[in-house]
């Protein structure tokens, strides 16, 4: 399930990856395959409301997550130097809508901490203890042409995968239509185009989310930056029932500027329970080098522009 279409170069940041690349430089490597049986059932039927609802449901439906994944990161050439596949890391989420996230990720077997990394939206805030750092910065601007991939964390890309965006009626616009796949596939698919007008009244196209006609479930969203550049692609898949919360437990998440992929698998999870402010506080390690990207520097800008 590879992206390749890449609509123009642009330094967006890697979230988690870059921080296991870092950290963790001589794991071992293998390759993971997920196949998916063709499908059988007839397709259903929907309305534009229909899957306007579903949407906005899923969104609506989770206030906060915590869960225990598996994240198996993959490198593209931009980092490597050749595709590879890394060992899977174990990792814990704390989520907390609208904007916070926790993130931490522990190596195989031994548990040692590979990165904590905390964000409300703004700013996030990541420690890597191996490499003795501790980076803060904002979420709304890049470096360009970085070579340092500590300055790429970007904590949001996950969150906004996890939760599904909701439709802003009075900013966004849908529509829809049916898209069928090759008969090898044996796949049909509603999908939904969001546009987002701009306060200049120019609209843009802000993202398009893909429904199995199969089941009538999300099984892809694609992400698209204010200037058109195509930013993310998430794929789901192996929806399972959580006390009451239908979600999938397989996720993909590919950003094609940053030549990155990130499967998280989810083992466990619990929606909707109370979550204390302070997991999502993140102070800087002691003895720790400070890394502050916050102060934007000339040819720094802000995503987009």
């Amino acid at each position: 399930m590879r992206i390749k279409e890449i609509e123009r170069t642009k330094a967006f940041s890697a979230t988690i990856f870059a921080a296991l690349l870092l950290a963790t430089p001589g794991c071992l490597v293998r390759k993971v395959a997920h196949i998916h049986p063709p499908d059988q059932n007839p397709p259903q039927e929907a309305t534009l409301a229909q899957l306007v609802d579903k949407i906005n449901a899923w969104s609506v439906g989770i206030r906060t997550m915590t869960a225990s994944v598996d994240l198996a990161p993959t490198a593209g050439s931009v980092y490597t130097g050749a595709l590879t596949e890394y060992h899977d890391v174990k990792g814990f989420v704390l989520l907390q809508r609208p904007s916070n996230i926790h993130l931490l990720g522990q190596a195989p077997l031994i548990r040692t901490t590979i990165f904590d990394m905390v964000s409300d939206g703004q700013e996030f805030r990541l420690s890597i203890p191996s490499k003795h750092k501790f980076i803060i910065g904002k979420n709304t601007f890049h470096r360009s042409a970085t070579k340092n991939a500590l300055e790429n964390l970007r904590p949001q890309h996950i969150s906004e995968a996890l939760t599904v965006p909701p439709i802003d009626e009075e900013h966004e616009t849908p529509s829809y239509r049916v898209e069928n796949q090759s008969r090898r596939e044996r796949k049909r698919y509603y999908t939904v185009f969001i546009e987002e007008t701009t306060p200049g009244h120019h609209t843009t196209l802000s993202r398009i989310v893909w429904f199995d006609r199969s089941d009538l479930e999300i099984t892809r969203i694609q992400f698209y930056e204010p200037d058109g550049s195509y930013a993310e692609d998430v794929r789901y898949s192996y929806y399972q029932d959580f006390q009451g919360v239908h979600y999938p437990t397989h996720i993909e998440i590919t950003r094609p500027a940053e030549d990155y992929e990130l499967a998280i698998t989810v083992e466990t999870a619990k929606f909707n329970d109370p979550i204390s402010p302070d997991k999502f506080e993140l102070k800087q390690p002691e003895g720790s080098e400070l890394v502050d990207l916050t102060t934007a520097k000339p040819e720094e800008r802000p995503v987009g522009q």
